[in-house]
């Protein structure tokens, strides 16, 4: 009977294992499916800068433009998220 269960055990394991796989895969499939696109994550990858002259140094110094956010909200704080 020992015999038995010593063999059992790794066939046990095995399957819940398996069914761990089909589940990660499952959760992991749906939060592909829900991720914003790399296009999407764009904005998040600007090199934000905290003061306008320091933009103009840096798009003069990369020869890249400038994007003007101005935000009127009291406590605005456009990195953070809040607006």
């Amino acid at each position: 009977m020992r015999h038995f269960l010593f063999c059992l055990v790794p066939l046990i394991a095995a399957s819940l294992a398996s069914a761990q796989d089909e589940h990660a895969d499952s959760v992991l499939a749906k939060y592909n499916g829900l991720r914003p696109t790399e296009r999407q994550l764009a904005m998040y990858r600007l090199d934000w800068v905290d003061s306008l002259n320091d933009a103009q140094q840096k798009a003069a110094r990369e020869g890249r433009p400038i994007v003007l956010i101005i935000i009127h909200a009291k406590y605005g704080d456009i990195r953070s998220g809040h607006c």
